[in-house]
């Protein structure tokens, strides 16, 4: 009894570790997102003290996208991968994009596929018991409304997906940044990553700022 218990602790410190901020997902069969059921979320805002115009490039497409994810500190080995679009019934924040098959050229929503690692430390300094995640998505953006929709996809029992969206404030000068995450994680780790993934998540958008310095 003991031992179990001592594994699931550790196993739930390191699903934990692993849903910092957006950055985790299971990997999903042909049935995605039929067996993607929401047990956590975080809503957070932040003002960036520029216009839309300067802050939707850096944060709203691919131009930015490996940067914002490096503000995480155990991220790493950001990789762009293919681009291409997706056509979408509806709003983009109602989709699920990220195994849809690519829109004919000139058509939908432009669609970014990216992969990154993430190395989570149980003890410091002692890297024997570091967990390495392999993580792979999509990122989607929507101009004309001013939304992007983020899904990523890992190695671990976790799905995440990410509606990120923006609007001019004070007449212009600044824009407001507001994100959604909605995810999936096991039932016994779903106390721990709730409580973990808001933080996280509230502690990468307040480096934002930090793009446009």
């Amino acid at each position: 009894m003991k031992f179990l218990a001592a594994s699931a602790l550790l196993s739930s410190l390191i699903l934990s570790a692993n849903c910092r901020v957006v950055d985790l997902s299971v990997r999903q069969d042909d049935s995605y997102p039929a067996n993607f059921k929401p047990n956590f979320d975080s809503v957070f805002s932040v003002v960036i003290q520029k216009p839309l115009s300067t802050v939707f490039p850096i944060l709203g497409t691919n131009q930015g996208l490996g940067a914002h994810i490096l503000l995480e500190s155990i991220a790493s080995d950001f990789q762009e991968r293919a681009a291409d679009s997706v056509n979408v019934n509806g709003n983009l924040e109602d989709a699920f994009v990220r195994t849809a098959a690519a829109a004919p050229a000139g058509q939908g929503f432009p669609r970014q596929h990216f992969s990154y690692i993430e190395t989570i430390k149980i003890i410091p300094g002692l890297s024997l018991l570091d967990v390495v995640v392999h993580l792979d998505g999509t990122y989607t953006w929507d101009e004309a409304r001013n939304i992007t929709l983020y899904e990523t996809s890992s190695d671990k029992s976790v799905v995440v997906r990410k509606i990120r969206r923006f609007e001019e404030i004070n007449g212009g000068t600044a824009t407001n940044v507001s994100e959604v995450i909605n995810g999936q994680c096991p039932f016994l780790e779903q106390p721990i990553t709730q409580s973990q993934a808001r933080t996280a998540h509230q502690a990468q958008m307040n480096l934002y700022h930090t793009l446009f310095e």
